[in-house]
């Protein structure tokens, strides 16, 4: 079982943390007044680049060490890199070990695999509000469509993806693939009705519809070779959840590790980061300046500007929630997140997107405060509305609400040199 990283750092304070740094090389000079001073200082601190701020954070006791990720502390792509080989190896044991129904190709920015396995049941949330178990249908199997981003190896959630089966007649079958929780990796998949044992081709088109710190990006269409699925066949193949189930905790280990390296990273880089368990739920944030935000694996000390604090300052809010079982990064969540001030007063972005910026698949927004001061972050979300797959995956049935008290900010006028 995965635990809140809150733990892991020991003593460390997170809650309240204000970032000021020095130089590392000092020059001497004299200056006949203050205003040839203040010039000297501001032309030494350009051409003395501080030292490097983020580091390798140290793995949770629970998880083994990553021998994946990149040596180097300076590489922009090393902690999402080194998420990516963690679920590219989850998804490349996955294929081994889903029957011979299956396939695996690039296209555009992406690797696109799919597994076809015998029917599925799921849990999904009720009119009631409560999970309820839905069994597996006759005469359906089970579609598994995974998405990685070619650039990292990383899974892609909240795209739009279409699938579509043919089979050796040219009859057309939509598939309604949609994003769901799977044991050990996510997919978007769905239980499809067969019509005919045959041979079927499967095409996937994938919107230009990504999260938004990916950019702009293109149609991608990816066609499979025909493969033969009849129901007799199926029944001797395993379901997609059983072995991934009972395998989950040893596969989870060096994705746990790179997970805890880039969460630590991120809250070395925040003036205020926090993590509390909440049911299923890790909830995790870090707030920063906005004018401060750089990638993860590149972070520089930031420097109070010489120009006193005007008043107003961006905040940047980023938001984690985790499966409390595996330590999974959980998608498809509509966060809102809300700053109290000691006065009252409301401060929020209201509801939190989610992005891949800085190598963390996380929920991001910004907002303007007026003073320094202690703040309450409290945040709030509903259930995910996706499907759970298999018996075991029965989590995530409740909303949370998550307070954080005494965030002691010091809005100041930043720039990164």
């Amino acid at each position: 079982m995965s635990e809140p990283f809150s733990s892991i750092l020991g003593s460390t304070n997170f809650d309240s943390v204000t970032l000021d740094s020095r130089p590392h090389c000092r020059a001497s000079f004299v200056a006949a007044s203050f205003g040839i001073g203040l010039f000297c200082i501001a032309l030494f601190f350009a051409l003395c680049p501080p030292p490097v701020f983020a580091q390798q954070a140290e793995p949770s006791p629970s998880s083994a060490p990553s021998s994946s990720a990149p040596a180097s502390s300076q590489a922009p792509l090393r902690f999402p890199q080194a998420q990516g080989q963690a679920e590219t190896a989850a998804l490349d044991w996955v294929l081994d070990n889903s029957g011979p129904l299956k396939g695996d190709t690039q296209a555009g920015d992406f690797r696109i695999a799919f597994t076809v396995t015998p029917a599925e049941g799921w849990w999904d949330k009720a009119a009631d509000g409560k999970l309820q178990w839905h069994d597996a249908p006759d005469d359906n199997f089970h579609l598994r469509i995974f998405i990685m981003d070619l650039a990292d190896g990383r899974l892609v959630p909240a795209l739009g993806l279409h699938a579509l089966l043919i089979d050796a007649n040219g009859n057309q079958q939509a598939a309604p693939v949609d994003f769901g929780w799977y044991p050990l990796i996510n997919a978007y998949g769905a239980n499809v009705p067969l019509a005919a044992d045959s041979s079927y081709i499967l095409r996937v088109t994938i919107d230009p519809s990504a999260p938004p710190s990916s950019g702009e990006r293109t149609t991608t269409v990816a066609e499979f070779p025909p493969i033969p699925i009849a129901q007799d066949d199926l029944s001797h193949l395993p379901l997609a959840t059983a072995s991934a189930s009972s395998n989950e905790a040893e596969l989870m280990k060096p994705l746990n590790a790179a997970l805890s390296s880039s969460i630590t990273a991120l809250w070395q880089q925040s003036v205020s980061a926090g993590e509390k368990a909440d049911g299923d739920y890790f909830v995790g944030y870090a707030l920063d300046y906005s004018g401060a935000a750089v990638p993860l694996g590149s972070a520089k000390l930031r420097l109070k500007n010489l120009v006193e604090f005007s008043g107003k300052d961006d905040v940047r809010f980023a938001l984690m929630v985790r499966d409390s079982r595996t330590g999974r990064i959980i998608p498809g969540l509509k966060p809102q997140a809300t700053l109290v001030a000691s006065d009252g007063k409301l401060y929020g972005p209201g509801e939190l997107p989610l992005s891949g910026d800085s190598g963390l698949t996380r929920y991001e927004g910004h907002v303007r405060i007026s003073r320094k001061g202690s703040y309450i972050l409290r945040v709030h979300f509903d259930a995910p509305g996706f499907r759970r797959w298999g018996r075991s995956e029965e989590r995530f049935g409740l909303p949370a609400d998550v307070e954080f008290d005494e965030l002691s900010l010091k809005p100041e006028k930043r720039t990164t040199p």
